[in-house]
């Protein structure tokens, strides 16, 4: 398994799509926080979904599937209403 260097990642902690929170570390810890938080059901879920894909579990798999497919629904829901 390969892991990108930190070089290649595109976080720019002055770019503008942080809503000018790079001058307060604060507010950009929490802000990043809140998106971290939005995004446990989907990571929780494509978590589960691999753990029963890799144990052959194939009931398993199903009911993960099921869960990942209304977490993304719920996020999608979430960023569009707002």
């Amino acid at each position: 398994m390969t892991i990108s260097p930190p070089s290649t990642l595109d976080l720019d902690w002055q770019d503008s799509a942080l809503d000018g929170d790079a001058s307060d570390p604060l507010a950009l810890c929490e802000r990043l926080r809140a998106e971290l938080r939005e995004l446990e059901p989907v990571v929780s879920a494509a978590t589960l979904v691999t753990v029963a894909f890799r144990m052959r579990d194939e009931a398993g798999l199903v009911a993960a599937l099921r869960v990942l497919a209304q977490a993304i629904d719920q996020l999608e829901r979430q960023r569009r209403d707002g």
